[in-house]
């Protein structure tokens, strides 16, 4: 069995409370008995994309477990490049492939620099099928993007979810290799099929948006900020995919019923 963590949205902002929810998450992960193989944080790093930030999440982004990023819509490619990947600064998309034993996780950039929703431009669709067409056919894939690609009833998202998604939508259907595809975006834990595959839409560790059916007002954004961080974990074994939530209590573990 193959174990991926993924964690999401952490808008690193050079304030505590998001950096200590991180921390206690990234502190749950590794104290695990079976702990993850890689941990994958699928975007909205930083809250504003500035180098500041950036540095306060490679500060707290300290693990031995191996840890893999992409960007979101508040990232800027330039600066997470240069300070997380340590790598020149370059403003193209950052579209990455890890093997994690016999899983290989497609890390695609689905931004649109300066503006909130997500698209998947001609080159990395043309990575993406370079990436397939090099990988054996006994691995397993994943494909990971920062923007759900179908509606998901998130008045706040749908407008900026991924634009265009038929493309990669006829990919993965096409590919038995491909158990599921792995987002966040929605400050909310979301499934749905995309495909023919599992989608599961990771929540946010800073902070949760409420669905449709919470807005009052149009126009108002059901944020919560109150809630625990919680953390997907994805367990892979053969062909099968299996995510389970798990939310990290701040105030730390209860493991004896209170009388």
């Amino acid at each position: 069995m193959i174990l991926l963590a993924q964690v999401s949205d952490t808008h690193f902002d050079q304030n505590p409370h998001n950096a200590d929810r991180v921390a206690t998450v990234l502190d749950y992960l590794d104290r695990l008995p079976h702990r993850p193989d890689a941990i994958l944080i699928t975007g909205d790093l930083t809250d504003s994309g500035t180098a500041a930030q950036y540095e306060q999440a490679r500060k707290v982004l300290r693990t031995d477990i191996p840890l893999y990023v992409l960007p979101g819509n508040h990232d800027d490619r330039a600066n997470l490049r240069r300070i997380l990947l340590d790598v020149p600064a370059a403003t193209g998309p950052i579209n990455r492939a890890v093997d994690v034993g016999p899983v290989t996780v497609a890390l695609l950039d689905s931004t649109i620099p300066g503006a909130g929703g997500g698209a998947l431009g001609a080159a990395t669709y043309d990575w993406l099928d370079r990436l397939l067409a090099r990988t054996p056919a006994d691995r397993s894939v994943l494909v990971a993007m920062h923007h759900p690609p179908v509606p998901m009833y998130s008045t706040v998202v749908d407008p900026i979810r991924l634009a265009d998604p038929q493309r990669l939508e006829r990919t993965i259907a096409a590919d038995d290799r491909i158990l599921g595809v792995l987002t966040g975006h929605m400050h909310a834990m979301g499934t749905t099929l995309f495909g023919g595959r599992p989608l599961v839409v990771a929540p946010s560790v800073a902070s949760a948006i409420g669905g449709a059916w919470e807005v009052r007002t149009p126009g108002e954004v059901p944020i919560d900020y109150a809630p625990d961080p919680s953390v997907v974990l994805h367990a892979v074994e053969g062909r099968r995919l299996t995510s389970i939530l798990r939310t990290v209590p701040m105030g730390g573990r209860v493991s004896v019923l209170p009388g």
